[in-house]
């Protein structure tokens, strides 16, 4: 592989993350709805049970690039 702008043979590939997106399994409708019941009916006495916690993933994107160590010309495959 070649640099395109100096010729150069010496050009190194690297994966390179782009972007990361977590991705929570949100909660339903139908949650939320029985927990404002929940607070309504008990004057408000369910608010002093916490919110169960989301596990999320992280999605990540990435792109392959190569880098050129003569001239630094950085470029996508």
């Amino acid at each position: 592989m070649n640099c395109p702008k100096c010729k150069s043979e010496n050009v190194k590939v690297n994966l390179e993350q782009t972007s990361g997106i977590t991705k929570n399994s949100g909660m339903g409708c139908l949650w939320i709805l029985g927990r404002w019941a929940l607070i309504l009916g008990t004057c408000g006495l369910w608010l002093l049970v916490g919110r169960r916690k989301l596990s999320g993933s992280m999605k990540f994107k990435s792109q392959t690039v190569a880098l050129c160590q003569n001239c630094g010309h950085k470029w996508k495959i």
